[in-house]
């Protein structure tokens, strides 16, 4: 069985690296080569007429270069060559800064970039060297850490209050009156109110020349206000009752005459069979 032929080599060569030296060069020296400078200038050669000559001929790095790399040496303690970042700007907002403002988002979501900045200052409080951050930079520092922007919603502390969860479980715990719990589901009538109304339909900015007012014809303007009371029972078979009507919103003599109409509906209770209302707080 005879073998295919192998493939011939494409060929193709690897291009010449550039030195160093030359004007817009991006490739810095060796390791290699930054060690051998070095070593050369601890052995006192650096005058020496054969490196002067390499340095003519750009085959060894410039007495300005070995020069900086002794600096490095003593402020730094490396002479490494740094990182490329494609031209790109260093990051303002980062560090130690960077950690507590990911800890102020977890506790404040909604927090603006003043609060930010008057956090930040509070928590670097006699640091000479802390500046206060621009919207943006906070903004792209918020990025790079994986936060966006998103609509939030508000969590009513003052349900966790210890008489509000003592309430709460009053309410599913004890027996009638001060809970539900032995209310059965079908004795049970669901009561709630709501009201509905177009303010506005329309852009509230436009553009126009100096001196005129933005005024243009909408297609919609504010109308009158829809409330409605609905009481469900937990029934399956049970009663529905509603009530619309425009105008003003529920007041507390409405609600008491729609309670009264759903009773007199369903009839008195009895021990074997005691309706239960549940609604929440009205604001009349």
């Amino acid at each position: 069985m005879s073998r295919p032929p192998p493939r011939p080599p494409l060929q193709q060569r690897v291009e010449p690296a550039l030195h160093p030296s030359g004007p817009g060069r991006a490739n810095g020296y060796s390791e290699e080569m930054r060690t051998l400078v070095m070593a050369v200038r601890q052995a006192g050669a650096s005058a020496d007429p054969l490196i002067d000559q390499l340095r003519a001929q750009h085959a060894f790095p410039s007495r300005r270069t070995e020069n900086r790399w002794v600096r490095l040496v003593a402020n730094n303690g490396h002479y490494r060559k740094c990182r490329h970042t494609g031209n790109s700007r260093a990051t303002v907002l980062r560090g130690q800064d960077l950690i507590f403002l990911a800890l102020y988002r977890l506790a404040y979501p909604k927090a603006n970039a003043a609060e930010i900045n008057a956090f930040l200052y509070r928590v670097n409080f006699g640091n000479v060297m802390f500046r206060f951050y621009a919207p943006s930079q906070i903004s792209k520092a918020e990025e790079r850490i994986g936060l966006t922007r998103k609509r939030g919603s508000t969590t009513a502390f003052q349900a966790y209050l210890p008489v509000n969860k003592l309430k709460r479980w009053c309410f599913w715990n004890l027996p009638y009156p001060y809970g539900i719990a032995d209310i059965r589901r079908r004795d049970m009538i669901d009561l709630d109110e709501m009201g509905v109304e177009l303010k506005t339909a329309e852009r509230g900015e436009g553009k126009a020349y100096a001196g005129k007012r933005v005024n243009q014809s909408g297609l919609y303007s504010q109308t009158d206000k829809w409330n409605v009371l609905l009481a469900i029972s937990g029934d399956a078979n049970g009663h529905r009752w509603h009530e619309l009507w425009t105008g003003e919103g529920t007041t507390g003599i409405r609600m008491v005459r729609f309670i009264r109409m759903v009773i007199n509906q369903i009839g008195p209770g009895t021990p074997q069979r005691r309706h239960c209302f549940i609604m929440d707080n009205l604001r009349s």
